[in-house]
């Protein structure tokens, strides 16, 4: 036998038994507290974005990267890093430098990973825009990193993109679009537009990809040698439901670990994926996940649509053979709708992934049932942890999923603690603190906010209620803040809204608490019925009477056709308060 081969069996041979070694100590060490530190057998990635790219370019170049199906859009990586040097040098020619904030307020499409990478290589942090953010919206975000330059879609719904410019600067129209010099935003150097039209004081995307030149490479090649995995690389706003969003700071080595960790329990080592990411690339899910993901284990992403169109997501599975579905649970909820009118056949779907808020355990059975995929993968965690905190394996039980009882991610710690900070014997509930390589850098410049979230010991709050299980799996129960307390008791909605979705003629529930003279606060559950089919509020009552305690029962009943959402898709819960308010009369 050759020797090399020989060496790469045995090598093998000695990582699944190590693997094998670990499972069996870890089933014979059950624990009593509720801590755990998951080991793993990948090691973590000293690599930058540019370096990402580079090695997989040079692996695989003429294998497709990313296709933006509403664009008509296809490039191989080769084709794609080739474009990102010239963008990247593009933006050194506009002077921006190694640590510059430059944003981006656009919809999914070829052009944002282009951005992402190029800003990366560049040396400069991305900042992340919700491209549904109006005048004061986007000049809070602008203002609050200081942005040197912004990249901008043309028109998008209702969104004139340039009139929400022109409304936040008024003296756009009479600036010199190569150096913009306003009172507002005195670090806003450059404004640049993804668009087919010239306008005035603003910069076209396509032009900027031809401002490289020899000087600016050269720079740009000084600029990426000095670029460290440690340096912030990407800045995300959080939803802001209460306060002003705060600037969630990642780095290299956040985005690039956590997707090389969540890809290796998806296989994507074994089968390079081609992945439709529906969900929007100014959240984690996509940007990370999606955009990166696929690059370190040489995948596709398949864009479908500007936002979330289950129809236009449908016909982008079926013409593209895509193998993963990225989506949260709504997006769900909406494919499956609509696949039963369109019929598109999407039997390459091979895996699916259900994040961004929790997964009624009937919609994961109903999507199993549905689509057929061989596993399905359920994401629990935060922007503030780049974002995955727990995620099931290939080889995980599907039952643990359904009830969302997840393992955290290799080389994480995680504890459940009670109010004082104390942590819990297993199977209790409290708050989920966790800590590792995932780790954000902080909120930007606001250290009150941070320490806030983060201990003096590095532990990160998350807000979030959970039990953890004698080996180690984490379920998430509620969310402190959303917790509804009646008369004393402490209700968790997540609980009621799983039980609800047990009934035939419920499509979608979502459950509040509302104000209560009496009580504190009474449950209010709205749901969106099933079509053809009827149903009262005394059917839901009914239907709850003897199998879940009495003051769990939903008081009041909301019959909806649709949720307030986010672009992301995640339900406005602070806003169905408000309404149920209003129209309860409360």
């Amino acid at each position: 036998m050759n020797y090399f081969k020989g060496q790469i069996i045995f090598n093998n041979f000695l990582k699944l038994y190590s693997s094998q070694l670990r499972f069996l100590s870890q089933v014979q060490h059950k624990l009593k507290q509720s801590y755990y530190f998951m080991p793993g057998d990948e090691v973590l990635s000293s690599s930058t974005l540019s370096q990402v790219l580079d090695d997989t370019a040079d692996k695989c170049g003429d294998e497709t990267a990313f296709i933006s199906a509403h664009q008509g859009i296809s490039k191989n990586f080769s084709s794609f890093r080739h474009e990102v040097e010239r963008l990247a040098s593009g933006f050194v020619s506009l002077g921006l430098r190694k640590g510059d904030r430059l944003g981006i307020c656009c919809p999914n499409c070829y052009e944002w990973p282009l951005t992402q990478y190029a800003a990366a290589k560049a040396g400069l942090v991305l900042v992340n825009i919700n491209p549904a953010s109006q005048a004061s919206e986007l000049e809070y975000c602008l203002k609050k990193v200081d942005c040197k330059a912004l990249i901008t879609w043309d028109i998008l719904k209702t969104q004139i993109f340039y009139d929400i410019l022109c409304h936040i600067i008024p003296d756009l129209p009479k600036s010199d679009s190569y150096k913009l010099d306003t009172k507002k935003f005195p670090n806003l150097k450059s404004i640049i537009m993804i668009s087919k039209d010239k306008k005035e004081g603003v910069l076209n995307f396509n032009d900027v990809l031809e401002f490289g030149n020899k000087e600016s490479d050269k720079t740009l090649s000084e600029i990426e040698k000095s670029v460290q995995f440690d340096d912030p690389v990407n800045i995300q706003y959080t939803s802001g439901t209460t306060g002003q969003p705060k600037g969630v700071t990642l780095s290299h080595h956040n985005v690039i670990n956590n997707s090389l960790i969540v890809g290796k329990r998806m296989g994507y080592n074994l089968s390079k994926p081609t992945i439709c990411v529906q969900v929007p690339l100014f959240h984690c899910f996509g940007c990370v996940v999606g955009t990166v993901a696929s690059v370190i284990y040489q995948g596709a992403c398949v864009f479908p649509y500007l936002g979330f169109n289950a129809v236009a997501s449908l016909k982008a599975i079926e013409e593209y053979k895509c193998t993963v579905v990225y989506g949260t649970p709504t997006m769900y909820v909406d494919m499956l709708h609509n696949f039963k009118l369109q019929k598109c056949d999407v039997s390459s779907i091979n895996q699916v992934i259900i994040g961004g808020s929790p997964a009624i355990e009937s919609l994961v059975e109903e999507v199993k049932d549905v689509f057929n995929p061989s596993s399905i993968h359920i994401a629990y965690g935060s922007t503030e942890n780049s974002p995955v905190v727990a995620f099931n394996g290939k080889s995980e039980e599907f039952q643990n999923a359904v009830k969302g009882i997840l393992p955290p991610i290799d080389y994480i710690e995680c504890k459940v603690v009670d109010d004082s900070g104390k942590v819990v014997p297993v199977n209790s509930e409290g708050e989920l603190c966790v800590r590792g390589h995932i780790m954000f850098l902080g909120y930007w410049k606001d250290e009150a906010k941070t320490s806030e979230v983060v201990s003096k010991t590095n532990w990160y709050s998350t807000g979030d209620l959970a039990v953890m299980n004698e080996n180690g799996y984490v379920r998430i129960v509620g969310r402190k803040k959303d917790m509804i307390i009646r008369g004393g008791e402490n209700i968790y909605p997540l609980e009621i809204e799983n039980f609800l979705n047990t009934h035939p003629a419920v499509l979608e529930v979502n459950v509040v608490g509302v104000p209560d003279k009496r009580m504190g606060e009474e449950v209010c559950a709205w749901i969106s019925v099933k079509k053809d089919i009827n149903l009262t509020e005394e059917d839901v009552k009914e239907f709850c009477r003897g199998k879940i305690s009495h003051f769990k029962i939903p008081r009041y009943v909301m019959f909806v056709n649709e949720f307030p959402k986010t672009p992301s898709g995640k339900i406005k819960k602070y806003e169905m308060v408000k309404i149920s308010i209003e129209k309860l009369k409360l």
